[in-house]
């Protein structure tokens, strides 16, 4: 019986940012860093899904961020993995197109180094008044605040998987200590303390900063409210990494204004992009930025890419698979 190479298809966006775009040289770039792989799969490419049936009726893995769930249900017999070019899966739900048969990856753990390189210069920025110095520039004011050092000082990171673990591993080299909130409660070898989800409301009075790393799930959805603001300490601050929906942003307002936190970070916002009449864009001492700061404009996509390929040979030898999401829990 003649071999039938593995049928990976990629679908891209034209209108998504050079950052996330897949491409023929990039694909093949990463194809050429493994040779193991030559003559044992086959690669096709679609932009804006146009002709993806066609390629889906042989295709053993789909790469992309937007997927054609119809068609993936019904008309992809040979379909064995579905990779997401993000970490965030929630826009996918209810999984009810997705086939038993078929395992869902994701892109997490690629966000890692630069993710947490960004979460330690916003949580210095936070330390340093900077939110509130931003407000007085819009404003033409000059305000004068001082700031003590970030040694000694504590950050609850509530999510420690990939991304939030690599940020404690950050945060603790400039002298914070690191309480972790995670779903098992398992202690963390980056964290000083870990408790599970339970235990949130306890430990938000103790935390200078509290960083949001955790993916958007059926528990995480507005995790972060009006309560939890006021357990919080006076003059703490916030900082959104993951998605938006994890915090209530109305009574973020609130606690700003209030001044029960002295300035909040997101880089995550719903919509996304940020419209232009939303009212977050004047809250004083909130500082936006454009949800860029995870990835790497470099390495981001050959990162995905070389998971992808790893996967591909974890396929062809029957080996389990990296990143495969759990879809109950949402990551």
């Amino acid at each position: 019986m003649p071999f039938t190479p593995l049928h990976i298809h990629f679908d891209t966006r034209r209108e998504a940012h050079p950052v996330y775009r897949l491409s023929e040289d990039r694909i093949d770039a990463a194809f050429q860093r493994r040779p193991d792989l030559a003559g044992q799969v086959k690669v096709t490419i679609t932009r804006n899904q146009e002709n993806i049936g066609d390629h889906l009726k042989t295709a053993g893995m789909l790469v992309g961020a937007f997927l054609p769930k119809e068609l993936i249900r019904t008309g992809a017999p040979r379909l064995k993995n579905i990779h997401v070019i993000g970490a965030g899966i929630e826009y996918l739900y209810p999984m009810d197109w997705l086939p038993s048969t078929v395992m869902l990856t994701n892109s997490r753990g690629v966000h890692q180094q630069k993710g947490a390189e960004s979460i330690l210069l916003l949580v210095l920025m936070l330390n340093s008044n900077i939110p509130a110095f931003a407000t007085a520039q819009r404003n033409a004011l000059w305000n004068p605040l001082y700031s003590t050092s970030l040694k000694g000082k504590t950050a609850l990171v509530v999510g420690v998987g990939e991304l939030g673990g690599a940020a404690a591993v950050q945060l603790r080299s400039h002298g914070l200590r690191i309480i972790g909130i995670r779903r098992s409660g398992v202690p963390h070898p980056n964290c000083d303390e870990t408790y599970g989800p339970d235990k949130l409301n306890a430990m938000l009075p103790r935390a200078d900063f509290v960083v949001l790393a955790a993916p958007l799930t059926r528990e995480t959805d507005g995790l972060i409210g009006k309560t939890q603001f006021n357990l919080m300490k006076d003059g703490a601050g916030l900082l959104n990494f993951c998605r938006a929906k994890v915090c209530d942003y109305g009574a973020l307002k609130d606690a700003l204004l209030s001044g029960k936190l002295s300035g909040a970070i997101s880089d995550v916002f719903d919509p996304d992009p940020l419209p232009s009449d939303s009212y977050l864009w004047t809250v004083p001492n909130l500082f936006i930025v454009p949800h860029c700061l995870s990835s790497d404009p470099e390495r981001y996509i050959a990162m995905v890419l070389d998971l992808v390929f790893e996967n591909a040979a974890r396929l062809l030898s029957s080996k389990p698979l990296i990143n495969v999401v759990d879809v109950e829990r949402g990551y």
